[in-house]
């Protein structure tokens, strides 16, 4: 098993490794602002989210961010390695822990499968831990990507 540190778009399919490990050194803090932008984009207005006094009243006693939007947030922090990547598709996503306004996540994947796909794409699964600035699991993703092949010009 390898460990590659992250760079942006310099790696093809041929280049990746069952087991590597990579931890994304872009660390995101959730902002008010995301979680009010995500709920005029996604029309998720759920009191959790949007209401300091509702949400006051929840097991969480504040605003947490919608979990979709820290997918997704997580998602572009984490994909960001490979030249040409296309999401294929996810299995198991679970939120795991909650995640406050103020919180930052970190990304953390490593390559659980490694297969064929067509000669232009190759198929990988990362498996997401996404952490707080508490090194608390937020949440877990098994990722599919359609990397792109290394031509024989490249």
């Amino acid at each position: 098993m390898s460990t590659h540190s992250q760079r942006r778009g310099d790696r093809y399919f041929e280049d990746v490794e069952l087991g590597e490990e990579r931890t994304v050194t872009d660390a995101r803090t959730i902002t008010e602002a995301d979680i009010v932008n995500y709920a005029g984009v996604s029309g998720d207005f759920g009191d959790i989210h949007v209401s300091e006094e509702a949400a006051k009243n929840t097991a969480f006693g504040r605003r947490i961010a919608p979990g979709n939007m820290v997918h997704a947030i997580a998602e572009t922090i984490g994909i960001n390695w490979a030249v040409e990547a296309f999401s294929y598709g996810h299995d198991t996503i679970r939120f795991v822990n909650p995640v406050f306004i103020g919180d930052t996540i970190t990304v953390h994947t490593e390559v659980t499968d490694v297969a064929e796909y067509n000669e232009e794409f190759g198929r990988i699964v990362n498996t997401y831990t996404v952490t707080n600035q508490r090194d608390e699991t937020v949440l877990v993703d098994d990722h599919i990507l359609l990397v792109k092949r290394r031509t024989a010009n490249e």
